[in-house]
């Protein structure tokens, strides 16, 4: 076993003797030197040597010490075994657990890879994803994704997601493609692998090809094919730049395994772009027949309330022309009544101051009519019934102020007109009877200025709101009324200003019950009331907002919580762009 031949051709030789090196003969010489001072026996001693074809041979050495009947120690017992299959076979054995290892490692980083890719549905990620893990697993200094775009007249590579040393340049762009009828093009279109080991020596790439790579530093590459199910080919690319690397089997594999995941991944991301752009446009539909019914809706209750206001100011109208012919008449004469009475009342003082003792026929007239009293009275009685057709003349004005048939166009008004011709024509509403204390209103005037607006409609909105603020205070009234009428204030307060250069405000608020937050969130929303059915329609407010926001490119708000009132804020620009 020592390489010496049959046992007794060892016999009586030394270390020194034996074909071993002098560093070995030394090495065994103080193994033996130790057993024999300490008794302690060296086992399993495993040492290499090199055979002259350059191959390694190893052998296994086990010393233990004889002893005599006293334990003294008087020999040493020593065995060699050649160990070379058996170092082999371990090797073999340590390789392959290397190798298993490495491919365990790799799967774990390739399901990793695939989860990755496979989870996400965003197509920017997927790749992004796909391109950094490949260029970490490979250790590649480039690792690029490219669509293939066959256009038939400019065909073209588009690269849209790169992985890369931070070195080099990026190469993100589009590429035309100049020679389509390259073996390379044609090998990456009918879905074959390419693999490149030396870009200088590939007899595959054409020399335009070869040339364009060595100008980009690529001198071994790797490309691999994906193809999705809508048709489209996208190619991933690895690269070793400035020197060339032999591509390993395996390497070449996971590529290609990578290549099918990502072809999946891209599958479902394509099929969830679709869906969502589905999902989309379903909901844009909808969102459009939405925007039309509102539209829609908005349009109808404008009808009804144009309808419903030129009937009312036709009616308004109507009335005002019919009372003012008869009022106009009586008025005009009411001064030459005026006249004639006084000149019959200076004749008559002249009768008596000539005449002072009538004959009695007369006298007895005189007193039966209380000719005093007359003369007195006639005078007060023609002044009140002047100011009675005065009073009538403001009205019919106020009535043609409200409906303002003859200004469908905006123009500049008084804003504060327009409340007291609201106001007068709810006047009916806001007077205290038996057993109804009356509504009182404060108005708390601004010095505005002349708005340009819409005047009869914008005098339709002052109506709802202070309509809705009469009926509130009502409700409120009518669930006072059992305990003491006199307990109950209902006010109303109007107060106008100016809020900025161009804008104003009209606040109108009551002291009334006040509005709950569900029905706040809805009150501007067409048909929605909260009175019984057919003591309201629902349209007041909103065409109220309409004609404020949409019409005067103005705001309408309300304030209000439960037992404390609300209040209508309206704000409008001064001029109407």
């Amino acid at each position: 076993m020592a390489g010496v031949g049959e046992p007794e051709n060892v016999t009586g030789l030394t270390d020194y003797d034996l074909p071993w090196t002098e560093a070995e003969a030394n090495f065994y010489r103080e193994c033996d030197r130790r057993i024999m001072e300490t008794g302690i026996p060296q086992v399993r001693l495993l040492e290499s040597r090199r055979q002259a074809n350059g191959e390694h041979t190893w052998r296994e050495t086990s010393k233990i010490p004889i002893r005599d009947a006293a334990g003294k120690v008087i020999g040493i017992l020593g065995t060699m075994e050649d160990v070379t299959d058996r170092k082999g076979a371990e090797k073999m054995l340590q390789q392959s657990e290397a190798r298993f290892r490495e491919l365990a490692q790799r799967e774990a980083l390739f399901n990793h890879l695939a989860n990755q890719i496979r989870n996400s549905l965003d197509l920017d990620t997927i790749l992004e994803t796909t391109v950094h893990e490949i260029r970490n697993l490979l250790a590649v200094d480039r690792c690029n994704f490219v669509w293939y775009c066959p256009d038939p007249q400019n065909p073209y590579f588009d690269l849209t997601c790169e992985a890369r040393d931070l070195r080099l340049p990026s190469v993100i762009g589009q590429y035309p493609i100049e020679d389509p009828d390259t073996a390379y093009l044609q090998a990456l279109t009918q879905f074959q692998t390419v693999r490149v080991d030396d870009v200088t020596a590939d007899s595959l790439l054409d020399p335009r090809t070869q040339e364009r790579f060595i100008r980009h530093g690529y001198f071994s590459h790797l490309t691999c094919p994906v193809q999705t199910r809508s048709g489209k080919l996208g190619i991933l690319t690895c690269v070793h730049c400035g020197y060339a690397r032999p591509w390993s089997d395996d390497e070449v594999e996971l590529v290609q395994s990578i290549a099918t995941q990502l072809a999946i991944a891209l599958d479902q991301a394509e099929l969830y772009e679709r869906s969502q752009s589905a999902a989309a446009q379903a909901q844009a539909k909808a969102q459009e027949l939405k925007q039309t019914l509102k539209e829609l809706q908005q349009t109808q209750t404008q009808l009804i309330q144009t309808e419903k206001m030129s009937s009312l100011g036709q009616l308004v109208a109507g009335v005002a022309h019919e009372i003012n012919n008869p009022v106009n008449f009586i008025y005009g004469n009411i001064a030459h009544t005026s006249d004639y009475t006084q000149t019959l009342l200076n004749v008559l003082r002249l009768y008596q101051q000539h005449y002072p003792e009538p004959i009695p026929a007369i006298q007895t007239e005189i007193n039966r009519v209380d000719l005093d009293f007359i003369v007195a009275d006639l005078p007060r009685m023609i002044a009140s019934m002047k100011l009675g057709a005065d009073r009538i003349c403001q009205i019919i004005l106020s009535l043609r102020n409200f409906s303002r048939l003859d200004e469908a166009e905006k123009k500049p008004v008084d804003i504060h007109e327009g409340i007291d011709s609201t106001l007068l024509i709810l006047q009916h509403r806001l007077k205290a009877n038996a057993g109804y204390p009356g509504i009182q209103v404060t108005k708390r005037y601004g010095n505005l200025p002349l708005v340009e607006c819409y005047a009869g409609q914008l005098n339709q909105v002052f109506m709802n709101i202070i309509s809705n603020a009469i009926d509130a205070l009502e409700e409120a009234i009518k669930g006072t009324q059992k305990r003491c009428v006199s307990e109950v204030s209902p006010m109303i307060q109007i107060q106008t200003e100016v809020v900025c250069s161009d804008r104003i405000a009209i606040r109108i608020s009551d002291n009334g019950p006040g509005i709950p937050l569900k029905h706040r969130k809805r009150l501007f929303d067409p048909f929605f009331t909260t009175k019984p059915v057919g003591a309201g329609t629902g349209l007041g407010l909103s065409i109220s907002y309409q004609i404020v926001v949409e019409r005067h490119g103005g705001c309408l708000t309300c304030r209000s919580a439960p037992g404390q009132g609300a209040e209508f804020v309206i704000e409008i620009p001064t001029q109407q762009k």
